[in-house]
């Protein structure tokens, strides 16, 4: 009897706390300023758009396409087009929560760090700048006035789910399209 009531407060305990519990969805998104301070980033994480507006052109079919140009590593790598004027290599980064250029990527497009912070990465905690362009194109999908991550140790960019991150996303042999949902 006492091992059949503790199985049913342990299961009761999982149901319950695991509903209780927040996603990694409703969690806060931020990252760490380099005198400790925290970032609030929750509009690159998807608890809001504030940064992001809508695409200019909507095909028929409400599917972006987007041409791989090739893959690194089985990353693929795609053409992205900031301000309308400068085009780029990038990995089309499923991992990445934002937009991350390189250093060379930023002062070709005219960036300048607004603020420092620190980043998250696979190769560890690293200082970052941030920044926000006017628009970022890729394929037939456009997106204006996102933030963009500055990272100096980086060889290529990163494009992340700030900027495909409220469509669902199809990976095909030499296309990615993005789903209106």
């Amino acid at each position: 009897m006492k091992r059949i009531i503790s199985s049913t407060l342990l299961v009761t305990g999982m149901v319950l706390g695991s509903s209780l519990l927040p996603t990694q969805a409703q969690q806060s998104c931020f990252l760490q300023g380099a005198n400790g301070q925290h970032i609030d980033l929750g509009h690159l994480c998807g608890s809001g758009r504030s940064n992001t507006s809508q695409p200019t052109a909507s095909p028929q079919t409400g599917v972006f396409t987007v041409p791989i140009k090739r893959r690194e590593s089985g990353i693929p790598v795609v053409d992205v087009t900031f301000n309308g004027k400068h085009t780029f290599e990038m990995l089309f980064d499923t991992g990445a929560s934002g937009i991350t250029v390189s250093t060379d990527m930023a002062q070709t497009i005219g960036l300048k760090s607004e603020r420092e912070a620190l980043s998250q990465t696979a190769g560890g905690v690293v200082p970052i700048g941030l920044t926000t362009v006017s628009s970022v194109k890729a394929g037939e999908l456009t997106s204006s006035n996102l933030q963009v991550a500055i990272n100096p140790s980086l060889p290529i960019g990163l494009l992340g789910q700030t900027f495909y991150g409220h469509y669902d996303v199809v990976i095909k042999e030499d296309t990615i399209e993005l789903r209106t949902r």
